[in-house]
């Protein structure tokens, strides 16, 4: 028979579930590692115990300790998602308490943490299945422009996209795989982008452009969140997680490619060269500022940003966007240069309006570099890979994985000229002062 815990243990116990559930909710949100251990730090500080915690893709492993006594425990997410509002309202809470919470008793702090996490955790999802789709919809169209499609295209897209998503949405609330899940909606996507774009073929008799189409309808399946959070926590030397995170993103890659590649060797379509805006430069701009920003806005809202943040997100990414695709075509910085830059004034613009629009800096970074993932890269590796063109293939993913990376180092750097956690990793003692 178990020995009855004395009042100190029962009091562990109680602040290591507060705190594990703080990360559990950060976790659940989609939120980086290093981000996670400092929301659970900053609780544990204001509970008067002391946190470690080693955090992966879908585990927390988190231990309290109060004087000579610890408490280890273990918790895990089912799946992977994304929820900036969770990230929102929990950001809001912790600042709200750290306010305040030396003016009240531990049992109120105890007592109100509790209430308080209980609301975010029960918080539903800001937008039905239907304004999922749309969301979708709007931003894979926008960005269906940005790679050279046209208004028929456009159109494909919008339809392709957001059944594509209604789709993903509905398997998911099932419970059922999420890679399955992710290869039935991207042929499901592409397939209709095809039939559409097909009709509108043998209708219209216009010139239509396969590709542009083809892939912007699959974009809403690139997980541009774990994959740049994941470079983010390499970055902060927590390899666990950041292993992981890359790992599942790339997995998820394959599988949204594999099942594209499917449809379009069942119908012999293979990559064909981007077209170039046919437009003025100063209207190429303007048309890139608005397909940018109702792209970065849809991405937003996908992940249900409220409304407010959405907007700012959008007006970030916007000219950061917009910027990288005029230098790549008026200047000689490479695609990689343009990316790094632009996810740099990505970072700092996030650091500046987070201040203002008291939205946290990842979720209005992260979204804002999604539209600048090569997703039309990724799949020229796959299809090359498919048809044993080895050179062709390393080529594409070569060129694919820098720009990758490009994204998220800008955000490095961008953190670390305005964050001095990431400048320095210990900081000195006059710089704690």
């Amino acid at each position: 028979m178990p020995l009855p815990l004395s009042s100190d243990e029962l009091q562990l116990n109680i602040k290591s579930d507060l705190v594990l559930r703080v990360g559990k909710i950060c976790l659940a949100a989609g939120t980086g590692s290093y981000r996670i251990k400092q929301s659970m730090r900053h609780v544990a500080i204001m509970l008067g115990v002391e946190n470690q915690a080693h955090i992966t893709l879908t585990e927390i492993n988190s231990t309290c300790r109060s004087g000579k006594q610890f408490k280890t425990e273990v918790t895990n997410i089912q799946s992977v998602g994304i929820n900036t509002n969770n990230i929102q309202l929990l950001e809001t809470l912790l600042i709200d308490i750290q306010n305040r919470y030396q003016q009240m008793s531990e049992s109120e702090l105890i007592r109100y943490l509790d209430q308080s996490l209980a609301k975010i955790e029960n918080q539903p999802a800001l937008y039905n299945l239907p304004q999922s789709a749309l969301f979708a919809a709007i931003a894979c169209s926008s960005f269906t422009f940005l790679i050279g499609g046209g208004p028929v295209e456009m159109l494909g897209v919008f339809i392709a996209s957001g059944f594509g998503q209604a789709l993903r949405r509905t398997l998911l609330h099932k419970h059922l795989n999420q890679f399955v899940v992710t290869m039935l909606a991207a042929a499901v996507a592409s397939s209709l982008y095809f039939m559409i774009i097909g009709i509108s073929y043998i209708l219209l008799k216009i010139n239509i452009q396969h590709t542009a189409g083809y892939i912007a309808s699959m974009l809403f399946l690139i997980p541009g969140f774990p994959l740049i959070t994941g470079v983010l926590d390499l970055a902060k030397q927590d390899f666990s997680s950041g292993i992981q995170r890359v790992g599942y993103a790339v997995t998820v890659i394959f599988c949204a490619t594999f099942a594209a590649w499917i449809v379009a060797a069942g119908i012999h379509m293979a990559p064909e060269p981007m077209l170039t805006p046919t437009l003025y430069p100063i209207w190429t701009a303007f048309f890139r500022l608005l397909a940018s920003f109702f792209g970065v806005l849809g991405f937003s809202l996908l992940f249900n940003s409220p409304i407010k943040t959405a907007l700012t997100t959008a007006f970030i990414g916007m000219y950061a966007n917009t910027l990288r695709l005029e230098l790549i075509d008026f200047t000689n910085i490479p695609i990689q240069g343009a990316s790094l830059i632009a996810a740099f004034i990505v970072g700092l613009s996030a650091f500046y309006f987070s201040h203002h629009s008291k939205s946290p800096r990842i979720a209005l970074s992260v979204p804002a570099v999604c539209i600048m993932v090569p997703g039309i890269y990724m799949f020229r590796a796959m299809y090359f890979l498919q048809q044993n063109d080895i050179i062709n293939a390393i080529n594409w993913g070569a060129q694919a994985m820098l720009i990758v990376l490009s994204l998220p180092l800008g955000l490095v750097l961008a953190r670390v000229c305005t964050d001095k956690e990431w400048a320095f990793n210990q900081l000195p003692v006059n710089v704690r002062k």
